[in-house]
């Protein structure tokens, strides 16, 4: 820009005290450095709702900690995945290449999806470190339907499955050393098959802490521990798929 144009500018931020000028040298003032400093937070939290400004105000965002909804601006750039009708089944290629590079893998997850038992079942068998902590429903079906992959991914070292009793706050996180996805629900309950993902280095320290902050607020049991107080509750439940020893 030239000089005309921009001292309009620089006089107003003279007369409001953020600028000084020493030596025809234009800098901050101590108060114009803090001012800078708070400006970048807002503005990534800006960019963080510019990718989709109808997803964020329609998204129900009270169950997330304050202290995490703060540091929203830490999601950096995020890519809203959301299948054609197409492809409604399908795990997003985007999701399923990260699933499969991965070393670690948090999951917390309120939902069923077929295509999950024999992706968690091969990842810990291939030295995937995985949690996963999920609904009551979700487990019996995953251990009565898919009773294979159940008992592998079950007895794997590399796994822990956890069972959340309480309702769940959240209808899906997963973060792992590679991204973080998360799915939220509408603010009238209902639930899309709409993915938010960001594999920025500060989004997954963002995500491993809303993972553990949800992980405390069900107070899950392990898996183990739920088939044999369900076993006792049900004495003549036929459970011999449902055996984790």
């Amino acid at each position: 820009m030239d000089a005309g144009s921009i001292q309009p500018h620089i006089k107003k931020m003279k007369d409001a005290h953020l600028l000084v000028e020493e030596k025809k040298v234009y800098r901050l003032t101590e108060t114009g450095k803090i001012i800078v400093e708070n400006l970048i937070p807002f503005l990534s939290t800006i960019k963080v709702f510019e990718i989709s400004n109808d997803y964020w105000k329609t998204r129900d965002l009270t169950q997330i900690p304050d202290f995490l909804l703060e540091r929203i601006d830490e999601l950096g750039h995020c890519e809203l995945l959301e299948p054609d009708v197409e492809h409604m089944l399908e795990t997003p290629k985007v999701f399923m290449d990260n699933m499969l590079n991965s070393k670690e893998i948090l999951t917390f997850v309120s939902y069923f999806h077929p295509e999950s038992p024999s992706l968690y079942a091969d990842l810990a068998e291939n030295g995937t470190r995985i949690t996963l902590c999920t609904t009551e429903s979700v487990i019996i079906r995953l251990f009565s339907s898919f009773p294979e992959e159940a008992e592998r991914f079950s007895k794997n070292e590399n796994s822990k499955i956890f069972v959340c009793r309480k309702p769940m706050p959240i209808p899906s996180v997963v973060v792992t050393d590679r991204f973080l996805s998360l799915k939220l629900y509408e603010n009238d309950g209902k639930l899309r098959d709409q993915l938010l993902i960001s594999t920025e280095e500060e989004a997954l320290d963002w995500g491993r802490e809303l993972f553990w902050h949800c992980m405390e607020v069900v107070e899950p049991v392990e898996v183990r521990a739920f088939f044999q107080d369900l076993a006792s509750r049900q004495p003549v439940c036929h459970m011999h798929n449902m055996n984790t020893d």
